[in-house]
């Protein structure tokens, strides 16, 4: 699937955005707490047999990629699926701190339907507003993508050609907030344009009208 965005930049911004690196935004393999629809956020859950097998499709999905870079979460479920997706190729990896999923604070550990029951309003903000979700005793999504922006902005410094193909290993919700904040389209409708599953990708290559295209494995 592909989509195109108009970005929200000015004239200088979306001029430096043409020559901007392409991003590729997989989102780890399933984990049990993924599987029981468990909130996990921050916590260091690892992938399932399912996980694994879909971070194999993610290497299979993503080898014909001509991939220069990699930057991963520090979660373990995201280093391992990285780990599998770049086995035989010798890219530069870096675990960034700043791509680490949004801490959920009390709802990790917590099953989505517990949550509905006990923060009504805070989860129909995370599902239609993200701009105003701020889980309890959490990090608000701002937050998230304010420091997920300037990672994206320290890349476009040092590799602001078109000839990059950065691939980001990192989860649902940070890669939903990143990929508004690359794209130009607003926080609140990060859930609604950018809601991935369980290895899948988001290709993403920035400017006037950002284009956007959804790649999936088969074990997806």
């Amino acid at each position: 699937m592909k989509r195109n965005f108009p970005s929200n930049d000015n004239a200088d911004e979306k001029k430096r955005r043409m020559k901007s690196p392409v991003l590729y935004l997989a989102r780890h393999g399933e984990t049990d707490y993924n599987l029981k629809r468990i909130f996990q956020g921050a916590s260091d859950i690892p992938l399932n047999e399912t996980g694994r097998k879909q971070a194999l499709a993610l290497r299979e999905l993503l080898t014909n990629i001509p991939l220069t870079r990699a930057y991963v979460s520090p979660l373990g479920r995201a280093r391992e699926t990285a780990s599998t997706i770049l086995i035989g190729r010798e890219i530069p990896q870096k675990v960034e701190s700043r791509l680490i999923e949004i801490n959920f604070g009390d709802w990790e550990g917590t099953p989505e339907d517990e949550v509905k029951e006990r923060w009504m309003e805070e989860y129909m903000d995370y599902r239609c507003n993200m701009a105003n979700f701020h889980p309890s005793n959490g990090e608000a999504a701002i937050d998230a993508q304010r420091r997920a922006g300037e990672w994206w902005e320290e890349v476009l410094a040092e590799f602001s050609t078109s000839d990059e193909h950065i691939l980001v290993v990192a989860h649902q919700s940070l890669n939903a907030v990143l990929a508004c904040y690359v794209s130009g389209l607003p926080l609140e409708l990060a859930w609604q344009n950018f809601k991935s599953k369980p290895g899948e990708v988001i290709r993403i290559v920035a400017g006037r009208v950002a284009e956007v295209t959804r790649l999936m494995g088969e074990n997806c």
